[in-house]
């Protein structure tokens, strides 16, 4: 890989929102969509659950995650930066059912 090119990953999530425990918890009526890593990108990915923040700063859980070509990596919103939280597996199944 040259200097000028980096690893990209494509990872599918859903937006999340605090409930009043300050749990995250699926938004209601949110689907389904993709972010791509960047070369901005603060932080790393570490599991399924991670919450990340996207350049609009809309906390969204990973479902999944491939890797992705650096060709391709335009065609897909980058996303801002990986934090520390994280969102019960649990409450992700019906949606990671959708995903299939």
């Amino acid at each position: 890989m040259s200097k000028d090119k980096y690893e990209t990953h494509l990872f599918t999530g859903i937006v999340v929102e605090q409930d009043l425990s300050g749990n995250y918890v699926p938004k209601d009526g949110a689907t389904l969509h993709r972010w791509r890593t960047g070369k901005h990108t603060k932080g790393k990915y570490k599991h399924t659950g991670q919450v990340f923040l996207t350049e609009n700063n809309q906390s969204v859980a990973v479902l999944s995650q491939e890797k992705l070509s650096f060709n391709k990596r335009h065609d897909y919103v980058p996303l801002q930066r990986w934090t520390e939280a994280t969102v019960d597996l649990r409450k992700l199944e019906a949606y990671k059912k959708d995903e299939s």
